[in-house]
């Protein structure tokens, strides 16, 4: 990765036409998981997106839109809570990515997530597996059977607590809606601190992030 004052190969990067998108939300996936991003602006051959925290180790890293559409990059500085990429395979189509153009809708960001998360079920604590996450709702499996509109707690240690209510079910897989959301910020840093890897002391013991 270069620095924020530095030209990567081909000065394209900073000289083609950009159009600027604001606040259009993202995520960014590399082998350390799945992260939320802002994307600020974007050419044919790369773009800028805000963090909210560090940039996630591994590669490679991919930009993934809500309609699903996936994008190789490849980091070229990163400053002041933004990142610059250039698009791995060369410029792309730049009317696709802005209008989100695909064969599928687009649909609400949900970011992946593999962890045990607790619930709370009337008198019942339960654990179950937390398959996804959103500003406004949850993916959840567990061997216990939930009903539609059961009103659940959810979270707990660095998972802030929310109260929610079941929206459907297919097998043990329960969708959840906050009554209490998150904001972008939030969620960023939620999810970018549950995927950080345990940190061990000297004698063996897991300490809390």
């Amino acid at each position: 990765m270069t620095g924020p004052g530095e030209q990567p190969d081909g000065a394209e990067l900073r000289t083609a036409p950009r159009v600027s998108l604001m606040l259009r939300a993202a995520k960014l996936v590399s082998p350390a998981g799945e992260y939320l991003c802002i994307l600020r602006d974007v050419s044919a051959t790369g773009l800028k997106a805000k963090l909210f925290h560090p940039l996630p180790p591994g590669e490679p890293i991919a930009l993934e839109l809500g309609n699903g559409a996936r994008y190789l990059l490849e980091p070229v500085w990163e400053a002041d809570g933004h990142v610059g990429f250039q698009f791995h395979d060369g410029p792309i189509e730049l009317s696709a990515l802005v209008d989100e153009a695909g064969l599928y809708p687009k649909r609400q960001l949900r970011l992946k997530l593999d962890l045990p998360i607790d619930l709370g079920v009337g008198d019942m604590a339960l654990v179950g597996q937390l398959r996804d996450l959103s500003l406004h709702g949850a993916l959840v499996e567990l061997d216990h059977f939930l009903a539609l509109r059961q009103l659940v707690k959810i979270g707990g240690g660095p998972f802030p607590v929310r109260h929610a209510r079941v929206r459907w079910r297919k097998g043990n897989a329960h969708g959840l809606v906050f009554h209490e959301g998150f904001t972008l910020s939030e969620l960023a840093l939620l999810v970018e601190r549950l995927q950080k890897p345990p940190v061990i002391n000297r004698i063996g013991q897991r300490v809390n992030h």
